[in-house]
């Protein structure tokens, strides 16, 4: 049995939680958070950007208001780390040369600097790192990865992905619209259509950007990916400042022989031959998906391959290069680096 520790027990840690429960492989032996009641699983609430709500009081055996007495704690295997963005590097590095394990929520940092330090900590230590990039592991994006990896409806010829929230002002401290901290619109929420073009297509060519800059970091971006061959692909990100807006998260891709449409409701397929349907999806929610495979790439000893860390590290590459596109106003080429 796995002996797990969450470090950071704000919004997103809920589902987390939720996860470790519904999950065999893993004993949720710690919480840590610098609010006492966090630690001590009192008053929690699941803030995301699908909805918040209140959890029971959960009771737990070890409870930390101190990272560096998480990681000191010999029976602690692995943390999982829920923190502000700006304290993943650092505190992942210093778990993995404590000898945890290490899934940590995303973005992977907010320069790709840090991400190297963590991949060099995690390679240094023989630990293993994951990054809890969701939205591989979301039933419906899968759906779309499966059938332009088979070619069962030809070729991928365009695909359009859309994310859009209100400003998230939720958080205690505000961290997440401080652009030191949450790196802004692109790192924060914009990130999950960046990692999955990226895991579906590999890095473009170029990317060629534009966004509108908030005193919070880059408030909207619309970004085109560019690639070798004729399709198009296109992704917008946006935080709304009026209060009121629904998230929504939709995306529509254009195969040879079929329509792949997500928007508000059931996937739906319309084949250019028959009928249009709904594919039969994953019981498993994507959030418990991802801990449970980190939790069997632990278990196994092997190398997380569906979400690596060299991957996610070419995330954040990517996502720097569309930000410096938008505020230059011209493309950006993304050059191919050596793992």
């Amino acid at each position: 049995m796995i002996n797990v520790a969450i470090i950071g027990v704000g919004g997103i840690a809920g589902g987390h939680i939720a996860a470790y429960h519904e999950l065999g492989n893993a004993n949720l032996a710690a919480l840590c958070d610098v609010i006492p009641e966090r630690a001590q699983g009192k008053g929690r609430t699941i803030t995301t950007n699908l909805g918040a709500g209140e959890q029971q009081p959960l009771v737990v055996k070890k409870s930390y208001t101190d990272y560096r007495d998480v990681l000191a704690d010999a029976e602690i295997d692995m943390v999982d780390i829920c923190l502000p963005s700006d304290l993943h590097a650092p505190v992942a590095i210093a778990a993995l040369e404590a000898g945890k394990h290490v899934l940590c929520e995303k973005p992977m940092a907010l320069n790709v600097e840090d991400c190297d330090r963590m991949i060099a900590a995690a390679q240094a230590n023989n630990r293993l790192l994951m990054v809890a990039q969701v939205i591989r592991f979301w039933p419906e994006y899968l759906v779309l990865k499966d059938l332009v990896d088979s070619g069962k409806y030809g070729k991928l010829h365009a695909a359009t992905f859309r994310r859009i929230s209100s400003v998230p002002r939720w958080t205690s401290d505000g961290w997440m619209t401080d652009p030191k901290r949450g790196g802004g619109c692109t790192l924060d929420l914009h990130v999950h259509d960046a990692d999955f073009i990226n895991y579906l297509l590999g890095l473009p060519r170029e990317v060629y950007a534009r966004g509108v800059e908030e005193e919070y970091g880059m408030g909207s971006i619309m970004v085109e990916y560019r690639y070798d061959d004729e399709k198009v692909i296109f992704a917008e990100g946006a935080w709304l400042p009026a209060p009121e807006v629904p998230f929504r998260m939709p995306f529509v891709a254009y195969l040879e022989r079929a329509v792949v449409d997500f928007e508000g409701g059931p996937l739906k397929i319309y084949p250019s031959e028959g009928e249009p349907y709904t594919p039969e999806l994953s019981p498993i929610g994507p959030m418990t998906a991802e801990i449970k495979y980190f939790l069997e790439c632990v278990e196994k000893g092997e190398q997380p391959e569906e979400s690596s860390p060299w991957s996610t590290r070419e995330t954040i590459r990517m996502i720097i290069a569309e930000v410096e596109s938008a505020r230059a106003g011209r493309p950006i080429n993304l050059e191919p680096v050596m793992a």
